[in-house]
């Protein structure tokens, strides 16, 4: 008899293990939308860096989290704080001070080229237009290869002056996007530098154009020209940024819009020794209600299907939350 039932235990475990194993795993969309329904609350303070330009989602997400959780704070300091224990950086290098026992996306950034022209506000680049200009090949903003691209705009007979400062994760977010449709990015003009500010933007004249954030331009009210892939056109907006950034996104059809290619992930690092508290922080702003504050501000919130990824890192080691 206890033969019989073992046996019968050893079937029912081998089926079960059976169809789990057969069980497809959940897209990120269910997976997301299940990771929504809680919220984990470590007790502590939080002291956060980040740019000035995403200085207003901080605030956000400090009134969002305490209400949350109320043992929960956050308190916000300079960008290069050596205080900071979670850093938000826009694709720049971390400060010395932080040894990251974990990081993760928490929103997304792209390389655009911003620009004044009056008779054109919507300029549109290839990627050879691109390279052309910022290789000074392409000196004056009537050259044939601009007005080919831009049919329905007239273009001013004005030298093209290159300005700004970009940093290294603008350029390299354009060139990886580049290479993929065949073009060699080699922005011999560009004066790179460690932290883009976008002060350039501030005060750009006519003719003049700027390898920058896509960041630092909406912050600065800038007009970014669109970029020319085949027979389709990337816009450097909130939800082309988003789209460009889905590494899970289907194949678009004729037709649709296609996602801008340049993007660049913003990582929040939670410095020092593992911290549970750190860690709930960081689970907390890459929740879906709190990736709704990006909305409102200068930067694009992270697909779902990186989202899930982020999560994963997020919560390693914190407790189940209740309800």
């Amino acid at each position: 008899m206890l033969v019989k039932k073992l046996v019968a235990t050893g079937l029912a475990v081998a089926i079960s293990l059976g169809l789990a194993a057969c069980d497809p795993p959940l897209p990120p969309e269910i997976l997301a939308a299940q990771a929504e329904k809680t919220v984990t609350c470590i007790d502590g303070d939080v002291t956060v860096s980040a740019p000035d330009v995403i200085s207003d989602v901080i605030d956000s997400w400090s009134t969002s989290l305490t209400g949350a959780c109320s043992g929960m704070t956050l308190t916000k300091v300079a960008e290069g704080d050596k205080t900071a224990q979670a850093v938000i950086s826009l694709g720049t290098a971390l400060p010395a001070d932080c040894t990251p026992f974990a990081a993760f996306p928490v929103a997304e950034d792209a390389g655009v080229i911003a620009y004044t022209l009056t008779d054109a506000p919507n300029l549109v680049l290839t990627p050879q237009n691109v390279q052309d200009i910022f290789s000074g090949k392409v000196t004056n903003w009537s050259d044939p290869s601009i007005a080919a691209s831009n049919p329905d705009a007239t273009l001013p007979s004005l030298p093209i002056s290159v300005v700004g400062t970009p940093q290294q994760s603008e350029i390299d977010a354009l060139a990886a996007w580049f290479k993929k449709v065949g073009v060699a990015f080699t922005p011999t003009l560009a004066k790179v530098t460690a932290v883009d500010s976008g002060a350039a933007l501030a005060n750009l004249a006519e003719g003049q154009l700027a390898i920058t954030s896509f960041s630092n331009a909406l912050y600065a009210y800038s007009t970014v020209a669109a970029i020319q892939v085949g027979k389709d056109l990337a816009t450097a907006d909130v939800s082309g940024v988003q789209l460009g950034a889905d590494k899970a996104a289907a194949k678009p059809k004729a037709g649709d819009p296609i996602g801008y290619g340049a993007t660049y992930p913003v990582t929040l690092s939670l410095c020092g020794a593992e911290n549970a508290t750190l860690r709930a922080f960081g689970r907390f702003v890459i929740r879906q209600d709190s990736q709704g504050a990006l909305g409102s501000a200068v930067i694009a919130a992270v697909p779902d299907s990186e989202r899930v990824k982020s999560i994963a890192i997020a919560e390693k080691g914190l407790p189940k939350p209740k309800g």
